[in-house]
């Protein structure tokens, strides 16, 4: 079983397509999927169909039973939905969601938890219950910032939590074609192996992933072969190696 947390010091990356397509392409795989949103904004919550008004991460944080949080998605991926009430989350334990999921752990193949863009306690609690962290990037300068960022927040956080495992980082939204683009992602493929953050792969712009999402179906039904479809999979075969 693997708790996957996608985050980043940053906002616009793809993070949360990245974690709901993972999970999307873990559930076709026919996998047992749980996702945790600890994003205000909600988007992954609402990206897979679940109710960001029924009780969700908020609640869980602040003492309800694990159970009674989870909702369970026609993409057959179950979810612990995000609300704007995780902006006023005062927590000041990082330990809270990790023990909040053990009772379930050993249910699932794969948890998968999105994080906020910026930087506050749920991101420290989202990497104190991961065994895994992947990083959501663009290709531009702010994204290089924001790499070295969340690997220099993942080393310290290694001290209260020894599982965790940097698997590496993704480029989203990449359009090979300028000769800018093409320079930073290289910028980020070096800096990622010097701070052995590999990159795992890039995922192109597709007008049939905006539209998966828009209707709340998971991109390996309705357009398995479509190149983010690919990429994310291909993404995937290297996380579960």
């Amino acid at each position: 079983m693997q708790i996957i947390t996608v985050a980043v010091i940053k906002g616009g990356t793809g993070k949360t397509a990245t974690c709901a397509s993972l999970a999307q392409c873990a559930a076709h795989e026919g996998k047992k999927v749980l996702c945790v949103d600890l994003d205000p904004q909600a988007t992954l919550t609402n990206m897979l169909g679940a109710d960001r008004t029924a009780p969700g991460a908020y609640s869980l944080l602040n003492g309800a039973f694990v159970l009674d949080t989870i909702q369970q998605t026609k993409q057959n991926i179950d979810v612990i939905g995000g609300s704007p009430a995780l902006a006023a989350d005062k927590g000041k334990s990082i330990y809270r969601l990790s023990s909040a999921l053990e009772p379930i752990q050993k249910a699932y193949d794969f948890i998968f938890i999105d994080t906020p863009p910026s930087f506050c306690g749920l991101t420290y609690e989202a990497l104190q219950a991961a065994t895994g962290l992947i990083v959501a990037l663009n290709a531009d300068q702010s994204s290089i910032q924001g790499q070295e960022y969340i690997l220099d927040l993942a080393k310290m956080q290694k001290k209260t939590n020894q599982k965790l495992k940097v698997l590496g980082c993704v480029i989203t939204q990449y359009d090979k074609r300028p000769k800018i683009s093409r320079y930073y992602h290289d910028k980020i493929a070096e800096q990622g192996k010097a701070l052995k953050c590999p990159l795992l792969g890039d995922v192109s712009r597709s007008v049939s992933y905006l539209e998966a999402c828009a209707l709340h179906r998971n991109l390996y039904e309705y357009a398995p072969k479509s190149k983010p479809a690919l990429e994310y999979k291909a993404i995937y075969n290297r996380i579960v190696k």
